[in-house]
């Protein structure tokens, strides 16, 4: 498991003097890997993945590694922090979400521009954020038509974008998933330093 690859290190717990306190055992969570540097040096290591409605990272684990064990490995390579979050969410738990979130799941979040050509080359893309009263010039310096410039975004249609995107993951391929964990507890080795754990300290739970 993840957490138990963590080092500890030595927490100071004290009331008024600092030097008066005890030190209490606890997992270092900000320890933290420059992945992309470290661990991550290929593309060609990974697959892309489509996580489909129910799935979770212990499922998705055992599909590709025969062993739930893994999943913090899928959450690690993706950044994900925050299953609540960071993992998208299957449709009756979207649905409710978007009731709770908003009174109106229709309603306009935002709007977007349309895509505009000149002479057969486009000249603005698609999907940028822009406000209601937006309209394109053209080269020409002829405004185009609100309605042609701009499409309206509901609050529905851009947190179901949200979600599809939490969808889109790497795997790291079977045979490199041994490796990559070996590669991680080294990385997650530190040098001696008195922030971390000594026997010869005064422990307390």
């Amino acid at each position: 498991m993840y957490f138990g690859r963590i080092p500890d290190l030595l927490y100071l717990k004290y009331n008024k003097n600092p030097f008066d306190g005890h030190y209490i055992q606890i997992k270092n969570i900000f320890a933290r890997i420059k992945l992309v540097d470290n661990i991550i040096p290929s593309a060609t290591l990974f697959n892309d993945y489509f996580i489909k409605d129910g799935e979770r990272p212990d499922t998705i684990s055992f599909d590709f590694y025969e062993d739930p064990t893994y999943d913090w490995t899928i959450l690690l390579i993706n950044n994900i922090k925050n299953l609540y979050e960071d993992w998208p969410r299957g449709r009756k738990s979207f649905e409710s979400y978007i009731e709770s979130k908003y009174s109106n799941p229709y309603g306009i979040h935002h709007y977007e521009t349309i895509e505009q050509y000149w002479n057969g080359s486009k000249i603005l893309d698609g999907g940028l954020e822009v406000g209601e009263s937006f309209q394109f010039k053209m080269p020409d310096q002829n405004l185009v038509p609100k309605a042609e410039s701009r499409v309206a975004i509901d609050n529905y249609t851009y947190e179901e974008r949200k979600n599809d995107k939490r969808r889109e993951i790497l795997i790291l391929r079977p045979e490199f998933v041994e490796a990559f964990v070996e590669i991680f507890e080294k990385q997650m080795q530190f040098t001696p330093s008195t922030e971390y754990v000594n026997q010869s300290l005064k422990i307390i739970n």
